[in-house]
């Protein structure tokens, strides 16, 4: 690796944090529940950006990783303009969504994502589990898929296996940061939902990733293709479901009286809070 393919490799993905920065600001100010993954997103990326241009990880090929960080979130951003496309036509009248109400033109997964933020107990913890969900079951997987196109990724397994190290190795910073930014309560929501955010830990990254690459290989196989489209489809609104009504008759009793008696957690940043706040130095 050079030090000028480092440095390339930072700068694409230096473009995704700005446009993750924008996007942050920007829900922030509408009092967007979509805020809360934003800046998630943007906290992780950032990591990533650090990471290429110090070359912490020793990525074999930081231009790969690049431009699968550029793949992968220009399949979230696309989303993102899609609900705001239908916002913009659908002010949104304050009460809840259904998935169906949304078009075909947001992938189901965003779909479903979108439409349990607005239920009227929605905690910040579940819009970035949720989020998390629909980003690597649907988006990796076909992110994956964009960058085979231009040649075979299996020989890039070993930097996948490096951005997990990276991105698992960032969570319980970001997840505090979440906490301090958007739900100063996110500590006892979290011991209610300790069996339920497994994916938002080391070992669920690690998992999730590595699904999504085998979901990918099958996407690759002209034979599997529309059944892994449709399984990847589910994943998220299954997720979903079963966070929300979790099997246990007791702890599901339990998340229906604390929706129907606790306020909503989420709070707001003031206008002036920069996003960079508790972002790494570079």
């Amino acid at each position: 690796m050079t030090k000028d393919a480092a440095a390339v490799a930072a700068e694409k993905v230096a473009g995704v944090v700005a446009e993750l920065t924008a996007r942050v600001k920007r829900y922030d100010s509408m009092r967007d529940p979509r805020a809360v993954f934003a800046y998630t997103y943007f906290r992780l990326t950032s990591d990533l950006a650090v990471s290429l241009r110090t070359n912490t990880l020793s990525f074999a090929a930081p231009e790969w990783v690049a431009d699968l960080s550029v793949s992968l979130a220009a399949a979230y951003f696309t989303a993102m303009d899609s609900i705001d496309a239908w916002l913009d036509q659908n002010p949104r009248p304050g009460g809840e969504i259904l998935s169906t109400d949304l078009p075909d033109t947001i992938p189901k997964p965003w779909r479903d994502v979108y439409a349990a933020s607005t239920a009227r107990h929605s905690y910040v913890l579940e819009e970035v589990l949720f989020s998390m969900m629909a980003h690597m079951s649907y988006d990796l997987p076909i992110a994956l898929r964009v960058r085979a196109a231009h040649g075979d990724i299996h020989h890039h397994i070993a930097d996948f296996h490096r951005m997990n190290d990276l991105l698992a190795a960032s969570i319980d910073v970001v997840q505090d940061e979440i906490a301090a930014r958007y739900c100063r309560q996110l500590g006892f929501l979290d011991r209610w939902f300790t069996r339920d955010d497994e994916l938002f830990t080391n070992y669920g990254i690690r998992v999730a990733r590595g699904l999504a690459w085998f979901n990918c290989d099958r996407l690759l196989d002209p034979r599997a293709t529309a059944e892994v489209t449709g399984s990847i489809s589910r994943t998220t609104a299954a997720f979903i479901a079963e966070f929300r009504s979790p099997d246990d008759w007791k702890r599901r009793q339990a998340f229906r009286l604390l929706r129907a008696l606790v306020p909503s957690r989420r709070q707001w940043p003031p206008p002036s809070t920069p996003v960079e706040e508790g972002r790494p130095s570079r």
